[in-house]
């Protein structure tokens, strides 16, 4: 069973990423998981039964019409991702945003396959947009 709770620095810090975004490592810093977690927008983070945090996800916001999601899973939060995709779900739904977007690693399959179940469309391919160099496609959803 997972418990929702608010997002904190440590929590960011302490997901172990799925394999799919390994790439993201070296971006999530102690003052990249400061910034996210004093953003605008919301934030929350999954716990395991021992209090581990195996997933966080949030919005940001870019300004008062626009946000840009994220989320950051590791492979123990797979296991669960059917109560995962629920919370999200609901957030996005209820926010208060027209126009938020996501970018999924291009190669991501599975990522892609949750971004158009979530509702978003993709927009376009955004080359060369990881630290590493991978492609990501930008998705958006307009309420």
């Amino acid at each position: 069973m997972i418990k929702i709770v608010a997002l904190e620095v440590e929590h960011i810090l302490a997901v172990q990423l799925q394999q799919a975004q390994a790439y993201a490592i070296p971006i999530v810093t102690a003052e990249h998981a400061h910034a996210l977690v004093q953003a605008n927008g919301v934030g929350w983070a999954a716990l395991d039964d021992d209090g581990n945090a195996t997933a966080c996800a949030g919005i940001i916001e870019m300004h008062q019409q626009r946000g840009m999601a994220w989320a950051l899973i590791s492979e123990a939060a797979l296991k669960q991702f059917k109560t995962l995709h629920r919370v999200i779900s609901a957030v996005v739904r209820s926010a208060p945003w027209k126009r938020i977007e996501m970018t999924v690693d291009s190669q991501h399959t599975a990522g892609i396959a949750w971004a158009e179940r979530l509702g978003f469309k993709r927009e376009g391919l955004m080359t060369a947009y990881t630290p590493d160099g991978r492609d990501c496609f930008l998705y958006a959803k307009v309420k």
